[in-house]
């Protein structure tokens, strides 16, 4: 009977190790060289489309797992209930800023103020060309011409040499006008369908 017992508790023992336990969130601070503030992803790789918020130095953060240089974060924004952080920039143990970070976050800030003056700036310069805007009665054709024949120019989604880039355009590539501004052509690509803005500087009538 009493061999019996034992096996029965080995057996609930051994049960017990292979019940999976509950996850449980463990926090790691953010911590860049730089002493300013780490992207927070919505996915795990750096593209130009998926930042959430720009997290500061000295940030508690709740790690929910790491795999491949990436540390997954339990961190509500907006819709985002998880966000993706590289862990290179995490570290364990808390560290304060210090002066020399403070100094180098009051840098950033007018970096930040620098670039926001700027947008500005390229909203204005939009704000202008759309202003010159108009339809173009009978569509044309021109063609790609960048500045060398074996690079490309650019079709943005705006008027602007800031605007975010629809695609890039070839030597002797073909596009179809229909609709200008005083700098500015407003194309479709006749192979994709998707319509842009191209310099009337990097256009041309004749392929050559």
């Amino acid at each position: 009977m009493t061999k019996r017992i034992l096996t029965l508790a080995l057996i609930a023992v051994m049960a017990l190790t292979l019940i999976p336990t509950a996850h449980a969130d463990w926090i790691m601070y953010v911590s860049p060289a730089s002493g300013t503030t780490v992207n927070l992803r919505s996915t795990p790789e750096v593209n130009d489309r998926n930042l959430i918020a720009q997290i500061p130095f000295g940030t508690a953060l709740n790690v929910q797992y790491i795999s491949n240089g990436w540390a997954c974060i339990n961190y509500g924004v907006g819709a985002y209930d998880i966000g993706y952080m590289m862990v290179k920039y995490l570290t364990y143990d808390y560290v304060a800023p210090t002066a020399a970070n403070q100094r180098k976050n009051t840098t950033n800030q007018d970096a930040q103020q620098q670039i926001q003056n700027e947008m500005g700036t390229q909203y204005d310069r939009m704000n202008e060309q759309f202003k010159t805007y108009k339809v173009v009665t009978r569509p044309f054709t021109v063609y790609g011409k960048p500045e060398r024949a074996s690079g490309y120019c650019n079709l943005r989604f705006a008027p602007n040499e800031k605007a975010t880039l629809a695609r890039r355009i070839r030597q002797n590539e073909m596009l179809t006008v229909i609709g200008e501004t005083s700098r500015w052509y407003q194309v479709q690509d006749p192979q994709t369908g998707i319509i842009g803005y191209i310099s009337r500087n990097y256009v041309t009538t004749n392929p050559n």
